[in-house]
């Protein structure tokens, strides 16, 4: 999101403060976290998108990116063709884009809270090899081929998460030609892994939890997933 979009209501700010301890997907604050992420952006099995793409194909996407990006595609021939869309975004949001991590790092780093991760790296690196290759290639192909298209799409998106309309963006997530038939293993089963640590947490001191807003809603979402282990779960607006 673009760094005026992310901000902090007084309600969210009491509910950071009376806790002791801060929950991300992934442990941010933690180097080693980080240098797995780095060695995971490639692809595992000697893909390329040169292999995986047709020559037109190739030499069209990459005069995209370059120009959007500003940097070669040949550099990230070998990465995950589903991470290289994340790169473009900037140029589709028009500035430069901030996750919410940061800003709540710097809050975590102002009270002295420690930080902590639901999951891994090499989960999330998990998740991503998971969707076969040659199908991010094609996404990132036709995300290349029609940016227009998917700048609508990522406002549309922007516009439910500013609603605060959980229940959209589940259905958004399912309904998408793309993502939707990997919505299992890239939600609902990491939902099911998070509660065990979300519950071993609350148990120890107050935490704030930060995940994608598409974790939270549905049946499967972790909203419902703690309810039916008996917990009370109320909404604090932003």
């Amino acid at each position: 999101m673009c760094p005026d979009d992310i901000t902090i209501s007084a309600n969210l700010q009491a509910a950071f403060n009376s806790s002791k301890q801060l929950y991300l997907e992934l442990d941010l604050d933690n180097p080693a976290t980080m240098l797995r992420m780095i060695t995971g952006i490639m692809m595992t099995d000697g893909s390329s998108l040169k292999t995986l793409l047709s020559e037109k194909d190739y030499d069209s996407v990459s005069s995209i990116f370059q120009a959007k990006t500003g940097m070669p595609l040949g550099l990230m021939n070998r990465a995950k063709p589903i991470l290289l869309m994340g790169m473009v975004y900037p140029s589709i949001l028009g500035c430069k884009a901030e996750g919410w991590e940061q800003e709540l790092m710097k809050m975590a780093k102002e009270k002295d809270m420690p930080v902590h991760g639901l999951e891994k790296a090499e989960d999330q690196i998990g998740v991503l090899d998971s969707i076969p290759y040659k199908v991010q290639a094609e996404m990132f192909v036709k995300t290349m081929y029609d940016l227009d298209s998917t700048k609508q799409g990522f406002q549309k998106l922007i516009d439910i998460y500013k609603a605060q309309d959980i229940q959209q963006m589940v259905k958004m997530t399912s309904e998408d030609e793309d993502y939707g038939d990997y919505e299992e293993v890239m939600l609902r089963k990491r939902n099911e892994n998070w509660i065990p640590v979300i519950a071993e947490a609350m148990k120890k001191e107050p935490a704030f939890f930060a995940m994608g807003a598409g974790h939270l809603a549905g049946e499967y979402g972790v909203i419902s997933l703690l309810r039916k282990q008996g917990y009370q779960v109320t909404a604090v607006k932003n």
